[in-house]
């Protein structure tokens, strides 16, 4: 996710108008402090004061962060929407001189996301006949031009535009998200498709399918910038056919898919969440980094691999439109989950059914999955505007009481939380459909169709721990970093060491705010210290009796949840708001209370372990 970067000046002619008479057009606002020149008139937000501010012909309109809800609007339409291009809009002026508007940071490309801030210049349409008025919006989210007519359509209502984008302003959504949003549920059809008119037909037929879908929804999201993971793909088949089986394809495969996908994050990155091609691009790496080792373990005696190795291991050789199908099966590709390569050429070959030479009876199981996302996608929705992170940086929640704003931040934790929770169920229930879900039976012979769970729902929602947490969400991709960074890391000996420098990849991975750096290692430090007050409370026999009283445990599970949340919350924060100024003012705003709680808690917890574990208990955990 990288620094913020200013946009560069536009030098691409924009549409025009003929020049139209009429009287002058009155927005309300006051002047933006951000407006260099005295006489142009400036929109500032968030607050919006009601004072008329008349723009004459040929005035300059300034917008500093400005906001899709609310905007002003004026009193006069324009004529329709002329044209458009990837991420720039034509629209009539206000009858005087041509004014070019670049934006100066990137909208939120989230649900629910609000654009940062605008800014003129003046200039004339290249090419133009003299005189003739146009206004042209940038937006800094390369395709993302939801946002910008949203704003526009408030400045000129009459404007018109794609269905989506109307769709995306009047749900208060950014077109991005939309389009994400559309293809994850487009998954449904496609596995209907392939379920009826490609189960067990030739492989070749299969990956071609999974291949060019996945392709088109990447080009639909992300347009001509889909050639980034086209590019990865094919260099690492490469790497497999040149390197082979070696240890040095494994860290050039490393080395090269981490560098892309942070020089992705350095070059695009806004100090907001961005939905471009490096989202579903973080997906693809760790797809690919697998691809590598388990290739590489297919090549070592198999008697040297443990168990979950021989598993994943790949004995044959893949071809290109193997890696391809792998890499773009189109319910995993934008937002996981992650499989491995042998699982899904079991898929392909139709071996991924409980009722062998037929089509997996996992219709209901889908269903359900979806249902369950449906369910969190319209509580988001509904919720979302009135519980954001951007209430965490204004001067209201500065001023509300100590106990307010940690509960405010408890309730947000998990709150922001959902987004995810939605896009992992729907894509599972995608999985399930086509197959890739199906994980063999049980003991009592019931259907498994967890492979592709990156959810436990149950226990996301009831559990008091943080590891509870851990293990219920994201599942697969921290199964990926458990099989393929943490269990590698053996040879250092040390459990703590090998813990540390998997979350550091996963910081990594995530971007290069330092927001992510500062949520993981929360992680890893509550983690530290649930583990020892367990040991504590475990091994002592007075808290382990007190800890038993079976009147008090709604009390404790209440306190426990109390204290996860918070300090779930807390970590979020950092993961949320990506840059230090951020998440530094609203950790100041609570005086730093997680690293203070469990710093604190760390250095005293081994002297009440001293203390309260009488000496034979602790000789009988040595033995």
């Amino acid at each position: 996710m990288g620094r913020q970067r200013a946009s560069r000046p536009d030098t691409r002619p924009t549409h025009s108008f003929p020049e139209r008479s009429g009287p002058s057009c009155t927005v309300t606002s006051p002047r933006a402090p951000a407006c260099s020149n005295s006489s142009w008139v400036g929109i500032a937000s968030p607050a919006l004061p009601a004072r008329p501010v008349s723009l004459l012909h040929g005035s300059h309109l300034c917008l500093t962060n400005a906001r899709p809800r609310p905007l002003p609007t004026l009193l006069r339409s324009a004529p329709p929407l002329a044209g458009w291009t990837n991420n720039r809009v034509g629209l009539e002026a206000l009858g005087g001189p041509a004014a070019n508007a670049h934006a100066v940071g990137g909208p939120p490309a989230g649900i629910g996301g609000e654009a940062t801030a605008f800014c003129p210049h003046s200039g004339r349409r290249a090419g133009g006949p003299r005189g003739a008025p146009a206004v042209k919006m940038a937006s800094t989210a390369d395709g993302d031009v939801g946002e910008t007519l949203g704003q526009m359509r408030g400045l000129w209502p009459g404007v018109e535009d794609l269905s989506l984008n109307k769709l995306a302003t009047s749900l208060g959504a950014s077109e991005q998200a939309l389009r994400l949003i559309f293809s994850i549920f487009l998954g449904y059809p496609l596995a209907l498709f392939y379920r009826h008119y490609l189960f067990y037909k030739d492989s070749y037929l299969i990956h071609l399918f999974h291949a060019f879908s996945g392709l088109s929804i990447a080009y639909f999201n992300f347009g001509h910038q889909f050639y980034h993971s086209l590019l990865c793909v094919v260099l690492q088949f490469l790497i497999l056919r040149l390197m082979g089986r070696t240890i040095t394809a494994v860290f050039t495969t490393l080395c090269f898919q981490m560098a892309y996908l942070l020089a992705g994050y350095y070059y695009t990155a806004t100090g907001d969440y961005d939905i471009k091609w490096t989202m579903p691009h973080c997906v693809l790496t760790l797809k690919l980094i697998g691809l590598s080792i388990d290739y590489y373990d297919g090549g070592k005696d198999r008697n040297s691999l443990s168990s979950e190795q021989q598993k994943y291991a790949i004995l044959g050789v893949p071809s290109l439109l193997e890696v391809a199908g792998f890499s773009y099966f189109y319910g995993a590709f934008l937002v996981g989950p992650q499989f491995s390569m042998n699982h899904y050429m079991k898929l392909v070959k139709g071996q991924l059914t409980d009722v062998p030479g037929k089509m997996p009876n996992s219709t209901i199981p889908a269903l359900k999955r979806l249902s369950l996302g449906l369910v969190y996608l319209v509580g988001y929705t509904l919720l979302s505007p009135h519980i954001t992170e951007d209430y965490l940086l204004t001067e209201d929640y500065d001023t509300r009481p100590f106990w307010f704003r940690c509960m405010y931040m408890l309730i947000w934790g998990k709150f922001v939380l959902y987004k995810y929770v939605t896009c992992w169920l729907v894509t599972e229930g995608v999985c399930i459909l086509s197959g890739l879900g199906f994980n063999g039976f049980e003991e009592n012979g019931t259907v498994k169709w967890d492979a592709c769970a990156n959810m436990k729902v149950w226990l996301f929602e009831t559990t008091p721990r943080f590891t509870g947490t851990i293990a219920s969400f994201n599942i697969n991709t921290n199964a990926w970093v458990a099989r393929y960074i943490f269990k590698r890391l053996k040879f250092l000996g040390n459990k703590e060491l090998s813990q540390g420098l998997s979350l550091l990849f996963l910081a990594l991975w995530h971007g290069l705010h330092s927001g992510y750096l500062i949520c993981f290692q929360m992680e890893f430090l509550i983690v530290i210290v649930e583990k020892q007050a367990t040991n504590l409370i475990r091994d002592s026999p007075a808290l382990s009796s007190l800890a038993s009283i079976t009147a008090l445990q709604p009390f404790y599970y209440l306190v426990q949840q109390t204290i996860h949340w918070l300090f779930m919350g807390y970590s979020m924060t950092a993961f949320c708001l990506f840059t230090w100024d951020k998440w530094l003012k609203v950790y100041r705003s609570i005086y730093f209370l997680g690293h203070v709680f469990f710093l604190s808690l760390l250095f005293t917890l081994p002297y009440v372990y001293k203390a309260m574990v009488p000496r034979k208990e602790k000789l009988k955990k040595r033995e």
